[in-house]
């Protein structure tokens, strides 16, 4: 699975995420630091990355444009740093594997993990 990772993560994330065979990329290593949250969008979408976020804006965009894509994971966790978050994050590459490939939100909180498919409704 491959894997962008937000500029508002730790690009700590791709190394953690290489290190465990996945594909992994930290945005700002592929595209504009001030780029609109729509253009990060656009890229993953294109190129069939899962967006690895912590941006709470990321769900709210993802019901106004109604799209199928891309996948998101969004941290909702008192530490967004690897190796605290890792785990929680493994989990949800491993169980809802399938739901990211063909579009899914994840949100991975503290107290659960929820699973939207896409699009929102």
């Amino acid at each position: 699975m491959r894997i962008l990772v937000d500029m508002n993560l730790s690009p700590r994330w791709r190394e953690a995420l290489l290190a465990l065979g996945y594909e992994a990329v930290w945005w700002r290593d592929v595209g504009p630091a001030n780029a609109p949250d729509e253009e990060l969008f656009a890229w993953a979408r294109e190129r069939g990355y899962v967006i690895l976020t912590a941006d709470l804006d990321f769900g709210h965009l993802l019901s106004l444009t109604g799209e199928a894509g891309p996948s998101v994971i969004l941290l909702r966790l008192p530490s967004t740093e690897p190796p605290e978050a890792l785990s929680p994050v493994l989990e949800v590459l491993e169980r809802f594997g399938e739901a990211l490939k063909l579009g899914a939100l994840a949100v991975i909180g503290p107290e659960k993990t929820r699973l939207r498919l896409l699009p929102l409704q």
